[in-house]
């Protein structure tokens, strides 16, 4: 008897995790058609695609900017070491 009761609370506690699984598929299926209609909604906006493609020129013209300023200060850098008659190519030489 103690054999039939276990295998009913085990056939009892599978039906539950199949329904508890079943509940979170339905979940996640609600969850993958609103963003299907979300990202649909962003696609249709064209002043949205129009601000994030303004963003997207203003990101890489900073970006570039960012760029050119670190090259020309590593440029300083290197004349002032050459100017202080440090040797950049030889490591330790600091006190040539």
């Amino acid at each position: 008897m103690a054999h039939s009761d276990a295998k009913l609370s085990d056939t009892t506690k599978m039906e539950e995790s199949i329904a508890k699984l079943k509940e979170i598929q339905i979940g996640l299926k609600q969850n993958l058609s609103n963003l299907h209609q979300k990202i649909e909604m962003l696609d249709s906006n064209p002043e949205l695609k129009s601000s994030f493609e303004n963003l997207r020129n203003c990101i890489e013209t900073r970006a570039s900017d960012h760029e050119a300023e670190v090259k020309r200060l590593r440029e300083d850098l290197t004349s002032i070491r050459e100017l202080l008659g440090l040797n950049l190519d030889k490591p330790n030489s600091g006190n040539s």
